[in-house]
């Protein structure tokens, strides 16, 4: 009996002819049911050469806003040369004549996209075995099982190839909107007004690069538009990548930026009660918020991107955006120089924003002639290699002239590239203390200090030989 129960579960190939020309007959008969199901579809939702190439002739007259029938389907296959293989007049006509009514439509759509889901996961799970038995490498076949059933997770619902009149109304609905309201993005917006403004918002599939000396802020940069996003919108999904601070280090700068409590007094338990009431609110915030943060160090972008891929499986989301802290410390393992590693690390993140579709925020140290000389840093100051240049869809640096306050200075963010957009210079004040950068006027900047310290030994004992600031001044890295 048991055996007898046994072979009853056993399931033939997800396949039902029957749903699929129900669904196809209902299409010729009733124009509702295509309006409401057909950009459901796609063709790999068919088990059959017939049935794709019906549904390929129907998709194309819908696209074409021509009526759908025995006659319209049959000219529009023959016009693309799949209608003998379909068999010809008489297949499609059967399908039409063998369905009365439309009514059922909506769950054979259903049926359809169940059994495509389930054709997709046999062939995702023989590609995985066959890599298996052929690996040399555990690691890598388990990179290519995530990502083999990350394609299928989100291939539901998608077809891999679109047509460009399509994305154009896409496009254009996005125009129309930002018209109507310019204050609107469509990328996600960091919070600084002036850098949204100049960015339009991080574009998903880019990848970001911030370089700066140590010391400038890069870290407390993109660790502010972490939380001004989670602020604004506490259900976006952001994954902190730290291969130096250990986690607490860098919830501890958020905490800061959050309540305006200085670090010192933090690190000093010198707080008052509405201090504490702050913190507690600050608490709240993060737990509200979807900020995840990964402190493992020596990480290879592989490491990164199984991680990533295995986040949007578990939690069945997506990811909003990426931060990297920071590509010096990442390996890549096989390589025969430093600049061919960098350049390799550089390549897969931009992969990574690709293949998540994703914005990705890498910080990265610049080179150590950049470090040594006063001048501001350049696209060539980039460290290890010219090939992140070539690779980011944007090249930023943070620069601060020398001789000011660690904590209270005027910081410059140098857009150096910009692929969709204008390239120039914004302005933020920089509060050590608290970790904080506000956006400021531009003006400000004609008006920095240029000249080292004034002199004396003890002017300068606020920062270190690298332009450090001291660990109770507010230090960024």
């Amino acid at each position: 009996m048991a055996r007898e129960k046994d072979k009853k579960k056993v399931r033939t190939f997800p396949a039902s002819i029957e749903a699929e020309r129900s669904v196809l007959g209902a299409f010729m008969i009733d124009p509702s049911a295509v309006n409401d199901n057909i950009t459901q579809l796609s063709t790999d939702d068919f088990s059959t050469q017939p049935n794709k190439s019906i549904f390929d002739a129907m998709r194309e007259l819908f696209m074409e806003s021509h009526p759908i029938d025995i006659v319209s389907v049959a000219d529009k296959m023959r016009l693309m040369g799949t209608l003998a293989e379909a068999g010809d007049v008489p297949y499609i006509s059967g399908i039409a004549a063998s369905i009365p009514s439309a009514a059922g439509c909506k769950y054979y759509v259903q049926i359809l996209k169940r059994d495509g889901l389930l054709r997709k996961l046999l062939q995702a799970s023989k590609d995985i075995s066959e890599d298996v038995y052929t690996s040399e490498d555990g690691d890598e076949s388990l990179s290519f099982a995530q990502q083999r059933i990350l394609q299928v997770t989100q291939s539901i619902g998608q077809s891999s190839l679109v047509r460009a009149g399509t994305v154009a109304d896409e496009v254009i609905r996005e125009i129309e909107e930002h018209h109507a309201n310019p204050d609107s993005s469509v990328g996600l917006l960091t919070g600084f007004s002036n850098l949204d403004h100049r960015l339009q918002g991080l574009q998903r599939s880019d990848l970001m690069i911030i370089a700066a000396r140590p010391g400038v802020g890069k870290t407390a940069f993109a660790l502010n538009i972490a939380t001004n996003i989670a602020q604004r919108e506490p259900d976006k999904n952001i994954l902190i990548f730290t291969l130096e601070m250990a986690n607490g280090q860098l919830v501890r700068r958020m905490l800061c930026s959050l309540t305006g409590i200085k670090n010192d007094s933090i690190s000093r338990s010198n707080l008052e009660m509405q201090e504490f009431v702050k913190l507690n609110q600050a608490r709240q915030a993060l737990w509200k918020s979807h900020i995840y943060i990964d402190q493992t160090a020596m990480q290879t972008p592989s490491d990164i991107l199984a991680k990533c891929r295995r986040f949007m499986i578990e939690n069945n989301c997506n990811i909003d955006l990426i931060i990297i802290d920071y590509m010096q410390l990442m390996t890549c393992p096989g390589k025969e120089s430093r600049q061919q590693e960098v350049a390799e690390i550089s390549r897969n993140m931009k992969l990574l924003a690709k293949e998540i579709n994703v914005p990705v925020i890498v910080l990265s140290q610049l080179s150590r002639n950049a470090e040594m000389k006063s001048e501001k840093p350049q696209l060539h100051d980039l460290r290890d290699s010219g090939s992140i240049e070539q690779d980011a869809d944007i090249v930023s640096f943070l620069y601060k002239e020398k001789g000011q306050d660690p904590d209270n200075s005027i910081v410059e963010f140098i857009v150096a590239k910009f692929r969709n957009g204008k390239t120039g210079s914004l302005a933020f004040e920089w509060h050590g203390s608290t970790f904080t950068f506000v956006p400021t006027d531009n003006e400000r900047l004609q008006y920095v200090k240029k000249a080292p310290p004034k002199g004396s030994e003890g002017d300068n004992k606020s920062e270190d030989e690298g332009g450090r600031p001291a660990e109770d001044g507010g230090s960024e890295e």
